[in-house]
C-alpha cells in the first residue's frame, strides 16, 4: 500500500482533484457503516447499495490512506489498529452532524404550542408511540399534555370538542367521529402469584364468576365500551368487585398482591408473566379482544399544532399499512 497520508489533508483536497471532497466523505461514510454494522452486508443494507459497491469503496479508502482498515475473511471481521483509529474519528464526525441537525430543527421550528391528547390507561400501541416520537422530532418546541380517561369519556370529549384527539377502546367505530385503528389486542383473565388459584389449569369460566374482581374505575360508566363490559354481559364476571382504579399499573399492583382476578391486555403484561408475578387462566372458551382507535372530530377547527399531528398520524398509519396490527 501507499505511505501514510494525513486524514485532514485528505479531506481538504480541492474538488478539482480526482478524489473530490464529496467522494472522500462518501468513502468515510461507507467505512463508518461497515465498522458500525460489523459486516459489509450490514453496511450495504443500511446504505441501500450493493455489497460489491461497499467492498469497492472500502478498497479505495484503504488505497488512499495507505493502510488496511479491516481484517476480513470467510469467518473473520475485525478492525485493524488503523481501522479503529479511523472509526473513532468517524464516530465523532457523525455525532457532530447529528447535533447540528438537532440544533437546526429546534432553532428552525416555527411551530409552537401545546398538543392535548387523551388515552386509555395501559395504551400499548407502538403506532401511537411512533407518532409521538415523530411529532417531537419534527417540532421539538411543542409541548404535550396527555390525560388518562375511560374510553366512554374520551369518545364524549372528542365529540364535544373538549379535547382534539383520543386513543380509546371501542367495540365498533363511533358514528360522527373519524376512527383509525391503531391496535387490535387480545385480552386474558389473570390473577397474581399470591392468589389461591395461581397456576391452576383445570378451572372453567363458571368457577371464576364468584371470585373477587379488580376492575378499572372507568368500567362503572354505564355502557362504556371497555373489555370488562363484554365479559360481564357474556359470562357474568365482575359482580364481586374487590378493588378498582383508573390506573393500569395500580390494577396490576392489586392483582400481584392477590386481591382478586382481572381482565388485562396480553402483550402489555408479558414481562410480569415472565417474572411469574401473574398467571393467565388457560380458558379456551374465552376469546376476548378489543380494538384501540385513534379518534378525532371531522367538524373541529383544528389548530396548526393539531393539524401537524394529524399529518403525522396519517403518515405512521400509511407506513404500517402492510404490517400486522393485531397482537
Amino acid at each position: 500500500m501507499k505511505s501514510e497520508i494525513d486524514l485532514h489533508r485528505f479531506l481538504a483536497e480541492p474538488a478539482s482533484q480526482s478524489r473530490s471532497r464529496l467522494s472522500n466523505w462518501s468513502m468515510l461514510r461507507t467505512f463508518h457503516h461497515i465498522a458500525d454494522q460489523g459486516s459489509l452486508t450490514g453496511a450495504a443494507r443500511v446504505l441501500a447499495i450493493s455489497q460489491p459497491s461497499v467492498s469497492a469503496a472500502l478498497q479505495r479508502l484503504e488505497d488512499v490512506l495507505g493502510h488496511q482498515l479491516i481484517q476480513r475473511g470467510k469467518r473473520r471481521f475485525a478492525l485493524t489498529t488503523h481501522g479503529q483509529i479511523l472509526f473513532t474519528e468517524t464516530q465523532h464526525m457523525f455525532r457532530a452532524v447529528q447535533r447540528a441537525e438537532e440544533r437546526m430543527r429546534i432553532e428552525g421550528s416555527s411551530l409552537t404550542g401545546q398538543l392535548r391528547l387523551q388515552t386509555v390507561t395501559g395504551n400499548g400501541s407502538d403506532l401511537f408511540d411512533e407518532a409521538l416520537r415523530l411529532m417531537h422530532q419534527r417540532h421539538p418546541a411543542i409541548g404535550f399534555d396527555i390525560d388518562v380517561a375511560s374510553s366512554h369519556r374520551i369518545v364524549r370529549n372528542v365529540a364535544d370538542q373538549i379535547v382534539p384527539f383520543g386513543a380509546c377502546l371501542m367495540v365498533r367505530p363511533a358514528p360522527g367521529l373519524t376512527c383509525k385503528l391503531i391496535l387490535r389486542s387480545e385480552y386474558g383473565i389473570y390473577c397474581g402469584q399470591e392468589h389461591p388459584l395461581y397456576g391452576r389449569e383445570d378451572l372453567s369460566l363458571s368457577e371464576l364468576r364468584d371470585e373477587s374482581y379488580i376492575g378499572f374505575a372507568c368500567s362503572a360508566e354505564g355502557d362504556a365500551p371497555e373489555p370488562l363490559i363484554t365479559l360481564r354481559n357474556s359470562y357474568g364476571l365482575g359482580h364481586n368487585l374487590r378493588g378498582t382504579s383508573p390506573n393500569f399499573a395500580e390494577v396490576v399492583r392489586m392483582l400481584v398482591a392477590g386481591l382478586g382476578i382481572s381482565i388485562l391486555p396480553v402483550t402489555t403484561v408479558q414481562t410480569r408473566i415472565r417474572d411469574d408475578q401473574l398467571w393467565r387462566f388457560p380458558l379456551g372458551e374465552v376469546k376476548l379482544s378489543a380494538d384501540l382507535y385513534f379518534i378525532s372530530n371531522p367538524k373541529a377547527n383544528h389548530a396548526p399544532v393539531e393539524l401537524a399531528f394529524l399529518e403525522v398520524i396519517d403518515e405512521v398509519l400509511a407506513a404500517a399499512a402492510d404490517t400486522i396490527i393485531a397482537v
